[in-house]
């Protein structure tokens, strides 16, 4: 068997690889993975060749933006099911706005595996969980050759094409996995980092929470797939701190939510409206795309709130999203790419310990440090279209460029990593399916955010509530009991008598929080009922101790 692989789109982003394999009767098979921008076959494959599959890792434009116009064959689109789903929700939308060839012949070869799936005798892939977004997968590929001597695994060899990856799960999909019950031969290796990730999260979680807690407005402009996992970590999160928290997914990212079939807390979905003011309400989020709020629902959101100083409006940006501004709402940029950081790409690499390594998703001077990186494997950092040789006559060959005592040095030091690598017999985790959301793991500071919203606060409207000096008062004993012949509207009137006494003592005080939109701008917020409109101009007198104000 020989095997080889072939950068198809270096220039465009450098996350689509040709891989062959010929057998000794000359039986060839060309597996692509991945379909980015500017993917051509048909100038990569040559005239007596055929594409037998494709490989889609998951459903973000810049990893199937040419994958209809490279449909050939009658080759099976292969995907973990939940991407399936999403690719087709996320295809008729995108083609709105881009050129992505006849579609329809796409969806009509996609084909959700969940297991082994043969695309030739002695050649066989299947999923594997990749974190990084819902659906998200890479695949194991493998090969049986007769000609090699291993005779414990029968001649079968394992390439691990990761696709962009973290090794958090996502939105309760699992992590990339780094201990399988067989060697990683090889690795096609995503190389797209990220150090911030956590940061910005929590960042925004922050922001998201105190303003929604203290009533505002607060919309959430955000890529499809990111408002769908956002939304699911923002709703587990109230939901961890007790607190209810009316989560509103409109639009694309509503419609990725319903045809996933999710059931998360304080989520609902408007996949279509035709009033803003119908996806809005002071205290409720509202999350809609796109992340540059020029059109659809996120410039509509950004329209209906832009005027109003209370209102919030966050761009959670993956791409190149211009930041809003002149609004007079309360604006946030945060980027949050969810890729790994370098040291975790260290950790993948150590802890799969492959022979050989393909840097992906990485041009120009990264591909040329990566090179470098690793001295305990054959780096491929290939900077063009070449077809170059993995493996031949039973062996996993070293880069042309690499000199034979450094290459009998690296073989030494793989086969002292062999040694210690883990192997777990049944180490191969289920299919790409969604587990429990786990916070914490997905990189969710929960103890900071319980020390900043976990004690909800007072309830107006609850039988107990609080007099100015902190006296409980209790509004069921102040209202006459309602007998059987009593009205629900002399109940209400007995309601509105008691909160009216309450407010009409002289030492009465209405707490309120201030609010501030970061540009020195404040504003009060009523913890409990008043007396007062919306547009009323009032008069606040503030007083307090060292240790605490009151707002009157």
């Amino acid at each position: 068997m020989r095997v080889s692989y072939q950068h198809t789109n270096i220039r465009s982003g450098n996350e689509s690889t040709l891989l062959r394999f010929t057998a000794a009767d000359g039986t060839r098979a060309c597996v692509l993975v991945d379909a980015g921008g500017a993917v051509d076959l048909d100038s990569a494959l040559g005239d007596d060749e055929y594409l037998n599959a494709i490989l889609l890792t998951h459903a973000h434009i810049d990893h199937y933006r040419s994958l209809a116009r490279n449909v050939r064959h009658n080759a099976p689109i292969y995907t973990s099911p939940a991407t399936a789903t999403l690719l087709e929700q996320t295809l008729p939308e995108a083609q709105k706005d881009n050129d992505l060839g006849e579609i329809s012949e796409a969806m009509d070869a996609l084909e959700p595996i969940d297991d082994w799936t043969a695309v030739l005798a002695n050649l066989d892939v299947r999923p594997v969980s990749a974190g990084h977004t819902p659906g998200a997968a890479g695949f194991i590929i493998r090969f049986r050759d007769r000609t090699t001597t291993d005779e414990l695994l029968n001649g079968e060899q394992h390439i691990l094409a990761t696709g962009d990856f973290t090794t958090r799960p996502c939105a309760g999909f699992p992590e990339l996995q780094t201990t399988y019950p067989f060697d990683i031969d090889a690795v096609l290796l995503n190389a797209s980092t990220e150090d911030t990730y956590r940061t910005a999260l929590n960042e925004s979680l922050q922001t998201v929470l105190e303003r929604a807690y203290a009533g505002s407005q607060v919309v959430i402009a955000t890529s499809s797939l990111t408002g769908l996992h956002y939304a699911i970590l923002l709703g587990h999160t109230a939901a961890a701190l007790d607190r209810e928290l009316p989560i509103t997914m409109v639009g694309q990212a509503a419609k990725l939510y319903n045809a996933l079939e999710l059931d998360d807390p304080g989520i609902e979905t408007r996949e279509v409206f035709e009033r803003t003011a119908t996806v809005l309400e002071q205290g409720r989020v509202t999350i809609a795309g796109p992340e540059t709020p020029q059109k659809g629902s996120a410039a509509r959101l950004l329209n209906a709130v832009k005027d109003d100083p209370t209102g919030v409006f966050v761009q959670l940006a993956t791409g190149d999203a211009a930041p809003v501004t002149n609004v007079s709402c309360t604006t946030r940029y945060i980027e949050l790419r969810n890729h790994p950081s370098i040291e975790t790409i260290d950790r993948v690499v150590r802890e799969l310990a492959p022979k050989q390594v393909v840097i992906k998703h990485a041009v120009g001077d990264t591909l040329k440090q990566f090179q470098r990186r690793f001295d305990h494997c054959f780096t491929w950092g290939t900077n063009d279209e070449e077809i170059h040789r993995l493996y031949e006559a039973g062996e996993w060959q070293a880069p042309e460029w690499i000199a034979e005592t450094a290459a009998t040095q690296i073989r030494t030091r793989q086969w002292e990593r062999a040694q210690n690598q883990p192997f777990d017999p049944d180490g191969m985790r289920s299919p790409v399916r969604r587990d429990a959301v786990d916070l914490e793991a997905e990189g969710v500071d929960l103890d900071a955010l319980e020390t900043t919203f976990g004690r909800p606060s007072t309830d107006p409207y609850s039988a107990s509530a609080s007099d100015g000096d902190g006296t409980a008062v209790d509004v069921e004993e102040d209202r006459p009991q309602r007998g059987e012949d009593d009205s629900i509207e002399a109940e209400l009137l007995a309601r509105l008598e008691a909160i009216e006494t309450k407010l009409d003592r002289s030492e009465e005080t209405v707490r309120a929080r201030v609010l501030s939109d970061g540009n020195g701008e404040q504003f009060l917020h009523l913890l409990e009922q008043a007396d007062i409109e919306a547009g009323d101009t009032v008069e606040i007198i503030v007083s307090g101790t060292d240790s605490e104000e009151t707002k009157r």
